[in-house]
């Protein structure tokens, strides 16, 4: 329940091996030597022979350094240490095994003490000296340097006079402590006390010896130096195990030297250390107790090592001072090498990538578990939430996900999301399917991003509408057919943004179901030829090239269409023909064998009333079956053509039929002319033959039709309407009718 400290005791007892001296007399044979006292004796002179250990008997005048050694023997006097004769430099050193806590030294001479000498110690085993104190006679004079006292302080270092006297001669003692008593020490644990008693080594270096006349001596004596020498009775070096407060008890060493085992009361130094220390002496904290800074016991205080707290997953730790700073001097210790998938100072957290049990306390060594989260998707490359912590809002075993990333594990895209990549720092992509054209409440395909579409919408976001379908986002009916006329645009598509067909030349509109300005749509069952192509039966000059002249036989009036005013002609304009002229129409386009009503559209010049004959030529013999039972007559037929109409119809049909040519001539004349001196002229605009049983033939087929296989209808169609196309207008101009198709 605070420091300890084991008991102190001659540091020299047990160690006659570790104890040495720089000059011993008598150790390379006997040496003689003299003395000042005794001056009664008849011998004042004697040999010293140091070559064997002294013993009583046999070895009586062996002075080896081991002698001071106290052994409390009644005859202890009998034997002391003593250099050479006149030598002032001598030294005593004594090696010690570890680190000892000094107490006090005691010199006891035996002759006089020396004029000078100091005693130094180290702490690292003798590689550097400190001086403990300086003794002598005249400090001035031996140590000039050093102060000659009073100490100011416990540590001062100073030269005392008090051990250098002449006086006694013999038996004179030298006393060093060291701590000065004069100084009262609060602290005696703080560092620097500590430091000024503790040591490895002690050397007590005599530097002068004491010298007198020779007066004294015998006349036969003719050495004067055989009577100066260095003699001592006995050498205590007082100390203890020193042990940081942590014991009270020491054990030897594990490497010994000297006599160790032969000598009862020596000091050991090995502690036997409490309060969870460990070492030589107890100067660290054993293993697995570091958690808190070790420190040396004081007073009451046992300043305890602490065991690391590693929660059963560790069993090795080390103190680490910051650590125990930032935590406010709680805890220090850190653990190391934690198991069970455990981390942090004490083993108390789970690794990355794994979660705690909230159903196991943290010592379990199944805490730990790892985390299910799908890298792709969480923030961490699929680290989880490491424990439950309702002030954080954590929950273990959590996958934090990325913004665009839902699931359990994170594992797959918010509605509206797609394509989860590790890549993407959102997780998944916006599906931004258009409203337009997606259906309402769905969501794309989480892996290709592909939009659900409503019907005739199309495209990965279902941006547009399919082909044959325009004005997404413009209704909310979603994509509208192009609903071009099959008649009078080249195919079903158009334009996706404003559902504009592509029109055939002369053709207008949204879906190409009108006629140009200064254009009409003929009916499906008509062809007409324009009568300014047509060839003159009378003139020299080709039609083509005929230009208006007053006194020419046909020529061609080209009309433009003006605002305001209807169109009632067809093509560029009239063939004007004269009375008693004609023109000649060439038929080659029949696509099928059938009865036609002849109509012609002109215009009179004048009130006068017109007649046509028409005359139908065919080249070649007719060979359908349909035209055989009506052939043509090859007479004219006559065609009233009144000056109040502009269309005459030929009462009787023609069979016409194809792969035959015809030559449709017709001539114009004057009834009755007002004034016969005046040349009259028609404004012949075209002729048209009417396909007067076309739609019941079309009925007919389609009803046929029906019972084919839809892609054989399809190719039919598909085939009559580009040859009913082909033979229409020159110019392109076609009738077709979606009620008719």
């Amino acid at each position: 329940a605070g420091s300890c400290h084991p008991a102190t005791g001659d540091l020299l007892l047990g160690r006659s091996k570790q104890l040495t001296a720089s000059s011993t007399c008598g150790m390379s044979g006997p040496q003689k030597y003299c003395i000042i006292g005794y001056l009664e004796a008849e011998q004042k002179c004697f040999l010293c022979d140091s070559r064997h250990p002294y013993n009583s008997y046999t070895q009586h005048n062996s002075h080896m350094i081991e002698n001071v050694i106290t052994t409390f023997e009644p005859d202890r006097k009998k034997k002391w240490w003593q250099s050479e004769n006149g030598i002032d430099h001598v030294s005593i050193r004594l090696d010690l095994e570890t680190v000892f806590q000094f107490s006090h030294l005691i010199l006891t001479f035996k002759t006089f003490r020396p004029a000078a000498m100091l005693v130094e110690r180290s702490t690292d085993f003798g590689q550097t000296w400190k001086a403990f104190r300086y003794f002598a006679q005249d400090c001035a004079a031996s140590f000039p340097n050093i102060s000659s006292g009073p100490a100011k302080g416990v540590g001062d270092i100073i030269c005392d006079s008090r051990y250098s006297d002449i006086e006694p001669s013999t038996e004179g003692e030298v006393v060093l402590k060291a701590l000065d008593p004069s100084f009262e020490i609060e602290n005696p644990y703080v560092p620097y006390i500590q430091e000024l008693i503790t040591l490895t080594n002690l050397r007590i270096n005599f530097t002068k010896l004491h010298t007198l006349g020779d007066a004294l001596l015998g006349r036969r004596h003719n050495d004067p130096l055989e009577k100066y020498y260095y003699a001592v009775y006995e050498m205590v070096v007082r100390g203890s195990c020193f042990c940081n407060g942590h014991a009270s008890q020491c054990d030897p060493m594990q490497s010994l030297r000297g006599d160790v085992f032969h000598q009862s009361g020596m000091v050991h130094g090995r502690c036997i250390c409490h309060h969870n220390t460990a070492g030589v002496s107890c100067e660290r904290c054993k293993d697995f107790y570091s958690d808190a800074p070790w420190r040396p016991a004081e007073g009451a205080r046992d300043n305890a090592c602490k065991q690391c707290k590693c929660n059963d997953h560790s069993d090795r730790c080390h103190f680490d001072m910051a650590v125990y700073q930032a935590n406010g001097g709680d805890s220090g210790g850190v653990c190391e090498d934690c198991q069970d998938n455990t981390m942090g100072q004490h083993c108390d957290q789970c690794k990355l990538f794994f979660y705690q049990d909230p159903l196991k306390v943290i010592s379990d060594p199944h805490v730990c578990l790892p985390c299910d989260c799908d890298p792709e998707g969480t923030l961490h490359n699929g680290l989880c939430e490491s424990r439950t912590d309702p002030v954080l809002g954590s929950i273990a075993g959590r996958c934090p996900c990325k913004d665009n990333v839902e699931g359990v594990r994170c594992d797959k895209c918010r509605p509206n999301y797609y394509g989860l990549s590790g890549n993407d720092p959102l997780g998944c992509q916006s599906c931004n399917c258009d409203p337009s054209g997606s259906l309402p409440f769905s969501s794309c395909d989480p892996a290709t991003g592909e939009c659900l579409c409503q019907q005739y919408a199309a495209g990965r976001r279902c941006e547009k509408c399919v082909l044959g379908y325009w004005g997404l986002g413009k209704s909310l009916y979603g994509c509208s057919p192009c609903d071009c006329d099959i008649g009078g645009s080249q195919n079903n598509l158009c334009s996706p943004k404003d559902g504009q067909c592509t029109c055939l030349p002369n053709i207008v509109s949204r879906q190409c179901n009108e006629p140009a300005s200064g254009f009409f749509f003929l009916p499906l069952d008509y062809y007409i030829y324009e009568a300014e192509y047509a060839k003159p039966l009378s003139g020299s000059a080709p039609l083509g090239t005929i230009q208006f002249r007053p006194n020419s036989a046909v020529a061609v009036v080209f009309r433009q269409p003006s605002p305001g005013r209807p169109v009632t002609w067809t093509g560029p304009g009239f063939a004007r023909v004269p009375g008693g002229a004609g023109l000649r129409f060439t038929i080659n386009n029949i696509p099928f064998a059938m009865d036609f009503d002849v109509i012609i559209r002109y215009e009179p010049e004048s009130w006068e009333d017109w007649l046509a004959s028409v005359a139908i030529q065919p080249t070649g013999i007719l060979s359908s079956q349909h035209c055989k039972n009506k052939a043509i007559s090859q007479e004219s037929h006559a065609l009233a053509l009144p000056a109040m109409k502009r269309i005459a119809l030929l009462q009787k049909p023609v069979c016409l039929e194809p792969g035959t040519q015809y030559s449709v001539d017709v001539y114009f004349s004057q009834l009755s002319a007002s004034d016969p001196k005046v040349k009259a002229f028609i404004l012949i605009d075209s002729v048209m033959f009417n396909c007067k049983a076309f739609s019941t033939w079309l009925f007919k087929h389609t009803k046929a039709f029906r019972t084919l296989n839809p892609s054989f209808c399809a190719k039919q169609c598909t085939e009559c309407f580009h040859k009913i196309n082909k033979f229409t207008h020159p110019r392109g101009i076609s009738g077709w009718s979606n009620t008719v198709f």
